[in-house]
């Protein structure tokens, strides 16, 4: 441990163990050339090419990333990590590139690179080549890929990666299976799930997400039907006067009203009272900034 591990915007001194601890990182095959890397609670996406490997995301930490790394050298000895993908500007997905692959190409959608510039965020490498629009397509390395930017969800820049060739969507933070995982930081609720549901014009039937397991169509429908809930939940709450500031009583009385209908949910128990209590001030405080009113974009992808 030492102070020359990559800090993020940590300002403290000395060690810190849980940045360069070195989680296990598993993978496995899902179509052609593309592979899929967790660690049990965070996912992603690497791509095998002719000469090198084109990876997405980097993972929270340094001690992650090189354990990402790790993995991926593992299975490719002999083929470099030489671009990477930011899917959006968060560091527990994006934070960590000089660990990874400190001389790859960076690839990010241009709202996006422009917060990692800003932030300066001590190994979150910025953005070598930025795109903009809603579609861009590249072919890298013998392996081809589409980026998607379907409008506000989640973070700045939140992009998905469509391989239409074989059926697959990629994208981080926004559907995942079960409830919420967290609090929603960063989540543009006004317009989350009808940007989210515009993805459904794209050909693909299996959906990997930044967290958790894949799910096919349904599963995708589903989670994003899961949302309208919470934000009908929410506003009923507010409605019987629950108490927005009070995470017991929002608890008590999501246990008491929802847990016959969504008890059985992935984490009912654990996230459905933070999805309501985040949902319950997005409709006290109206959104969280441009972002949140900035509307759907026109039209299909």
């Amino acid at each position: 441990m030492s102070d020359a591990c990559h800090r993020g915007i940590f300002t403290i001194s000395g060690d810190l163990p849980a940045l360069e601890f070195p989680p296990t990182i598993d993978y496995e095959p899902l179509r052609g050339r593309i592979w899929t890397a967790a660690d049990g609670t965070y996912r992603t996406i690497f791509l095998e090419g002719d000469h090198g490997v084109v990876c997405f995301d980097t993972f929270y930490s340094p001690g992650a990333a090189r354990s990402y790394r790790g993995a991926v050298h593992r299975l490719f000895p002999d083929k470099p990590v030489h671009t990477i993908v930011y899917s959006h500007d968060h560091l527990d997905h994006t934070g960590y590139a000089l660990d990874l692959a400190a001389d790859a190409n960076v690839i990010a959608h241009r709202d996006c690179a422009e917060v990692v510039a800003l932030r300066a965020s001590d190994g979150q490498k910025p953005a070598d080549e930025v795109w903009d629009g809603e579609r861009r397509t590249f072919e890298i390395d013998g392996v081809a890929f589409e980026l998607v930017n379907p409008g506000p969800t989640h973070g700045t820049g939140n992009v998905a990666a469509h391989f239409p060739d074989v059926g697959i969507l990629f994208m981080v933070d926004t559907v995942i299976p079960g409830v919420g995982y967290t609090f929603f930081p960063d989540w543009h609720l006004a317009s989350y799930v009808k940007t989210m549901r515009r993805l459904e014009s794209l050909e693909w039937d299996l959906f990997v997400p930044g967290h958790f397991w894949p799910v096919d169509r349904a599963g995708f429908r589903e989670n994003l039907d899961y949302y309208e809930f919470i934000a009908d939940a929410a506003q009923r709450a507010l409605v019987e006067e629950v108490d927005p500031d009070d995470y017991p009583q929002i608890r008590a009385y999501a246990e008491d009203r929802y847990r016959d209908s969504h008890g059985r949910t992935f984490r009912f128990g654990e996230y459905f009272p933070m999805n309501l209590m985040r949902a319950m001030a997005h409709f006290r405080t109206g959104g969280w900034g441009l972002e949140d009113n900035t509307g759907v974009p026109a039209g299909t992808l």
